[in-house]
């Protein structure tokens, strides 16, 4: 039998130990005790630092009590440690990659900053920077590719604009065109300055184009096309291009219309004028040319007014006197025959402003009383005459037996032609 404190052998009959004093359990029950008691030590032995070799020494039971204590409180004590170093371990580490990821997130945002202000080399750099302290963020990877591009497109604004600076009109289109198609679909902030770039570049291409074509063009009509070309354009430079068009247009307008007023040609004249106030509306030398040419076309329209009238009334005339007075008497002459026959012989003239043809004629013959002996119809001849043309007829009166007698045309037919 052994004291299961001690574990000192003792009497069977024993009821306390020898050694420490302690009650003694019997049986089964004191070899329970010293089992579990057993297993107590054995697990303060495995946890202990540091056993000591004379605990088991009879001669020091104070002792081996104390270190026995100790052991139990190190037992309870060390898995506690354990875990607040484990613990302590992990905050701290959680603390250092917090602190890594709120660098990580400031230089991300910084370099976003510089990106937009244009400073592409500096964001580049501050997204290194990030990346290396966080290697497998995506978002950094996939910013660095974007402010690349753009910091390659920066470029090539840039040397569009040298080549715009050095005249090199077909170089600095190339460019251009290259960088608006390398931006399409790309709708981040980070490319609004490129963006805004490359419309100014473009404006000042067409404007430079345009200068170029502008000492070629002579009509109004290629200066309109190339108007509707700048007033797609913005800025002071296209205001500027658009005001020479403007003042081309005028004074081809002017010099062209003038022409037109020389000619008399007022209807076209009037028709630029006003196509050029369509392009400048207050340009006062249009407008006072304009007005001139009003003005001479409504006196040029009263002169042929009067004109006209009088050509109406001389056509009026005209048409007066070929209805009834077409035939013109210049002689006539009258022999009287042996017989008493008078023989008749007249000259006539188309005195009508139109041929005429079947001409006929009545006359009468009158004694040298005025009394009418005698009269008679004849046909003359030709019988087609044209205006200034003579004709002439012959007549025979029978049984007059009068000398000094007198024929008088008093009727004549003719047809117009």
């Amino acid at each position: 039998m052994y004291c299961h404190h001690c574990e000192k052998k003792q009497t069977d009959d024993a009821i306390y130990c020898s050694q420490c004093g302690r009650l003694l359990a019997d049986g089964e029950e004191a070899a329970a005790a010293l089992s579990t008691e057993r297993a107590m030590l054995l697990s303060e032995r495995a946890a202990s630092v540091e056993i000591d070799a004379t605990s088991q020494q009879p001669g020091k039971p104070k002792k081996t009590r104390r270190r026995r204590a100790k052991s139990s409180i190190l037992a309870w004590l060390m898995p506690i440690i354990l875990a607040l170093v484990t613990a302590g371990s992990v905050f701290s580490y959680y603390i250092y990659q917090s602190e890594i990821n709120d660098r990580v997130i400031k230089l991300h945002v910084e370099a976003k900053a510089e990106a937009l202000a244009g400073k592409y080399d500096k964001a580049q750099k501050l997204l290194q920077e990030a990346s290396d302290a966080r290697p497998g963020f995506g978002a950094l990877q996939k910013d660095a590719e974007i402010v690349a591009l753009v910091a390659e497109l920066a470029q090539s604004i840039t040397a569009a604009g040298e080549q715009l600076e050095e005249r090199k009109l077909e170089e600095a289109e190339q460019t251009l065109e290259r960088i608006n198609g390398e931006l399409k679909g790309h709708k981040e902030p980070i490319y609004i300055k490129i963006k805004h770039q490359l419309d100014d570049y473009n404006v000042k291409l067409g404007v430079m184009r345009l200068t170029e074509e502008l000492a070629g063009l002579n009509t109004v009509d290629e200066l309109e096309s190339r108007l509707n070309i700048a007033n797609q354009l913005d800025g002071e430079e296209a205001l500027a291009v658009k005001e020479q068009i403007v003042a081309k247009i005028v004074d081809i307008s002017y010099k062209d219309a003038e022409a037109l007023l020389k000619k008399k040609n007022y209807s076209d004249a009037l028709a630029l004028t006003d196509r050029a106030l369509l392009f400048a509306k207050d340009n006062e030398r249009i407008i006072s040319l304009a007005k001139k040419i009003t003005d001479a076309q409504a006196d040029y329209e009263k002169r042929e007014q009067r004109r006209l009238e009088q050509a109406m009334q001389q056509a009026a005339a005209e048409d007066l006197k070929n209805q009834t007075a077409a035939v013109e008497v210049v002689k006539i002459e009258s022999t009287l025959d042996e017989f008493g026959d008078l023989n008749i012989v007249g000259e006539l003239k188309n005195a009508a402003t139109r041929p005429i043809y079947s001409i006929s004629v009545q006359f009468i013959v009158y004694d040298a009383d005025g009394k009418e002996v005698g009269k008679g119809k004849a046909e003359a001849t030709p019988d087609y005459v044209d205006p200034g043309q003579k004709i002439t007829f012959n007549s025979t009166v029978y049984g007059v037996y009068v000398e000094n007698t007198t024929v008088v045309v008093d009727h004549a037919t003719w047809y117009l032609d």
